[in-house]
């Protein structure tokens, strides 16, 4: 399997979207998929707003590709923010999505040392992001790459709360 990790374009919107959906149920919707899921994630994760995303100035995102099949994806706030109030302003990955069945083979550390990669080029020495606290691969992935938990915060969609970790890394 022969990895590409490339900046996503308008060729790219109806996989990225596609993607984006399913790795969001795969991960939120262990119960099942409920009305408040359906909305978000067609709503959020539709092909009009990719195309939004990945054309905005203050957001970069990757795709990982294996024989032009997109398999993973990283968004990047190029807008620094800060996690905490404690932690001087650094780059927010937004999303961090690999297809289940690609998780484990590497591809999410090609994708995240390029991402980093990025980020060290606009000169910041710090990237944070958020997690939810029961997507247990993601959080030993994170740890695996240096990253560290440093607070909890809540996703809020209607009217019910997610709990999500949120992890600072070093660069």
């Amino acid at each position: 399997m022969e990895i590409l990790v490339k900046k996503a374009g308008l060729n790219d919107l109806n996989n990225l979207a596609v993607l984006k959906q399913q790795v969001w149920i795969s991960t939120y919707a262990t119960e099942g998929i409920i009305e408040e899921f359906s909305k978000y994630v067609l709503s959020e994760y539709s092909v009009e707003n990719i195309k939004k995303s990945i054309t905005d100035k203050t957001k970069l995102t990757l795709i990982a590709v294996d024989n032009k099949s997109v398999i993973g994806c990283v968004e990047i706030l190029l807008t620094p923010t800060k996690p905490i109030n404690t932690i001087e302003p650094s780059i927010e990955i937004s999303n961090f999505y690999i297809l289940e069945k690609f998780q484990g083979g590497g591809i999410g550390k090609k994708l995240l040392t390029a991402c980093l990669k990025e980020i060290k080029q606009l000169s910041f020495n710090k990237v944070w992001l958020t997690v939810y606290y029961k997507n247990q691969n993601a959080i030993e992935f994170y740890l695996k790459q240096h990253f560290s938990q440093i607070g909890e915060t809540e996703f809020i969609l209607e009217n019910n709360k997610h709990k999500n970790y949120i992890m600072l890394r070093n660069i």
